[in-house]
């Protein structure tokens, strides 16, 4: 079998990754400053989405105590107008 010269010993894929063989293809400093600040503001924006859920929730919760108690409220004048019409309906 014919081979090319100097093609018989190397047998590495051309696209493998090497980092150690050129510097130009390690990470730059500037490239990990950008990626640390990129994570430290996914990080604000995940504490702000969490601070905005519980107060979402806070909210809901007072929300559904205030309809209760509205509904509660609505009951006892219903049975109060009711008291009163019966009254009503009794004197001549």
């Amino acid at each position: 079998m014919a081979t090319k010269s100097g093609d018989s010993n190397n047998m590495t894929p051309k696209n493998s990754y090497d980092p150690t063989r050129n510097s130009s293809n390690n990470v730059e400093e500037a490239d990990l400053q950008e990626i640390s600040a990129v994570n430290e503001s996914l990080d604000e924006l995940s504490n702000a989405l969490d601070f905005f859920e519980q107060r979402t929730d806070n909210i809901i919760e007072q929300l559904q105590e205030l309809l209760h108690s509205n509904r509660e409220i609505r009951q006892q004048l219903a049975m109060e107008k009711a008291e009163l019409k019966g009254v009503d309906m009794e004197e001549p």
